[in-house]
């Protein structure tokens, strides 16, 4: 079962509840009661509901501890009480499960995010629970090893008659679940099959959801058959006769390339490893260009939070050099961590802003000026007097970007903005990134979202084993949708649809234009 809905919809406290930790552990105003497995969660501790019901959190990080990646997997069936055999049988079984095999004797903290979140999802896995829960299982991982685990998982629910509830704002969640229910602040918005309730397009986007692509085309393209997958829309835009004759095969000429801005950040001939393991990067380039919007992409543990980490100055390589234009590199460069948590720690907004340019020595007056102006830039000047942590998710990210902005950086480094955010904070935060690149910020981002990367770069950048496979404007990558297949990576909906019609769309206004323009097919 997939339980989705944006931010506040309750998802997170379901599966408190759920596992047991409310109202044992968090308190509030709890009434009724919850059963899983045959017990009443309220009389439970949560040790005895450990091995029945597996529980991985949103913030995963919190359930890491260890220094050894098998360790860390063997620690709740050790707590069990069962014996080494099974504990040798276990720990290999949960980490081959998730894809990290081979990585035993690795220390957690030097995972990619994504490895992380599985690692997690290993450990819950190992204590062989009846139900498991998983929250927003999917925010650090690539498209392809997104897939990899939801079949999986599917897999599994089905050969051990595990009971599986997944929640989340992602809707690839519903993908291999047998019923979906929409939850908007408390209440049940839908309940079905999900190839019912993800063809609800509008009930999706007034939930504040992105409704998947196929269907969301054609229902913006004015049809009420609403497709699911890359097949059946094939087939239905075919029989609609969108399909474009050879001549409209024909690629467009691309525009002339600007002459390159100059140079303003670049690694030189780079080599670096963390420590008791191979060599991420090996005489490894990368060049930044005043006024890009590059996004950076990969699959996981390609090196991309590491390469950012070299950027700013927070790793330093082993051999090369990182190279920097600017007279006073130490405040070029200003980095967003991929949790902004990391980073944020004052009693009060207002503070957590001006701790920067008040250890820079600028006199209050300054400080007060930059504060108020990278308030107002993340639209949280309101909330200046808050505690940071009473914000949501979304407006801590907003905050320690405006942490950065008090700096005056010209170039904005930002690790997986958009994570464990829904769609409108996605956008929101998608938005403050154009515009501060529209003032004249160089911007550089990681993510894994192909939406984000496909509506917001102008370059993108795809690592693979630690080197560049891929670097060019946003649509000539795209279209190599075989390279970026090898690379765990996929086109957006949209262009692998256009492309077996015969053109090249990247939005769905692109697909509409190239319709009208060629065939008249859709009404203006």
């Amino acid at each position: 079962m997939a339980v989705l809905g944006p931010s506040e919809a309750g998802k997170s406290t379901l599966a408190l509840c759920l596992g047991g930790l409310i109202p044992r552990m968090i308190k509030g105003e709890f009434h009724g009661q919850v059963e899983v497995a045959g017990s009443l969660t309220h009389l439970c501790r949560p040790r005895e509901l450990a091995d029945r019901v597996g529980l991985l959190f949103q913030d995963f990080e919190a359930q890491l501890f260890s220094t050894r990646v098998d360790q860390e997997v063997a620690f709740g069936p050790e707590n069990l009480g069962l014996n080494r055999a099974e504990l040798l049988r276990r720990v290999p079984q949960a980490l081959d499960r998730v894809g990290l095999k081979g990585l035993e004797a690795r220390d957690p903290a030097t995972l990619s995010g994504g490895q992380k979140q599985v690692l997690a999802l290993a450990a819950v896995l190992a204590l062989d629970p009846r139900v498991l829960i998983l929250d927003e299982p999917t925010t650090d991982l690539d498209p392809v090893r997104v897939e990899e685990l939801l079949a999986a998982l599917g897999r599994l629910s089905q050969d051990r008659n595990l009971t599986l509830i997944l929640l989340g704002a992602d809707l690839r969640l519903a993908r291999h679940c047998s019923r979906l229910i929409l939850l908007d602040h408390g209440a049940v918005a839908a309940d079905g099959p999900p190839g019912e309730v993800l063809r609800q397009v509008e009930t999706l986007r007034g939930l504040g959801l992105r409704p998947p692509e196929f269907p969301a085309l054609f229902h913006d393209l004015g049809q009420t058959g609403l497709p699911l997958t890359l097949e059946e829309a094939v087939t239905q835009a075919r029989t609609l006769g969108w399909e474009l004759a050879e001549a409209g095969r024909e690629p467009a000429a691309a525009p002339p390339l600007p002459s390159p801005a100059p140079e303003l950040l670049a690694l030189q001939k780079i080599t670096f490893g963390y420590r008791d393991a191979a060599p991420i990067f090996q005489d490894f380039s990368f060049s930044i260009h005043t006024g890009e919007l590059i996004a950076i992409l990969g699959p996981n543990g390609s090196g991309k939070t590491t390469l950012m980490k070299l950027l700013r100055g927070l790793l330093q390589p082993q051999a090369g050099k990182v190279w920097a234009a600017a007279v006073n590199p130490r405040l070029q460069v200003g980095f967003v961590f991929q949790n902004p948590d990391y980073q944020l720690f004052a009693e009060q907004v207002w503070e957590e802003v001006a701790f920067g340019p008040r250890l820079l020595g600028l006199s209050e007056a300054e400080v007060t000026r930059r504060v108020e102006q990278a308030l107002a830039r993340v639209h949280l000047l309101e909330r200046r007097e808050e505690d940071p942590f009473s914000l949501t998710k979304g407006q801590r990210q907003r905050l320690a970007v405006a942490g950065v902005l008090a700096l005056t950086p010209q170039v904005i480094i930002l690790d997986e903005p958009t994570t464990g955010l829904d769609h409108q904070e996605q956008v929101d935060m998608l938005e403050l990134i154009r515009e501060l690149h529209g003032q004249g910020h160089t911007i550089v981002m990681v993510t894994h979202s192909m939406w984000a990367a496909t509506n917001y770069a102008q370059r993108l950048v795809v690592l693979k084993d630690g080197k560049i496979f891929l670097d060019g404007p946003t649509r000539e990558v795209l279209a190599q949708e075989d390279l970026l297949s090898a690379c765990r990576l996929m086109s957006p909906a949209v262009l692998r649809l256009s492309q077996r019609l015969g053109f090249m769309a990247l939005t769905t206004e692109e697909f509409r234009a190239c319709l009208t323009e060629n065939k008249n097919l859709v009404e203006a």
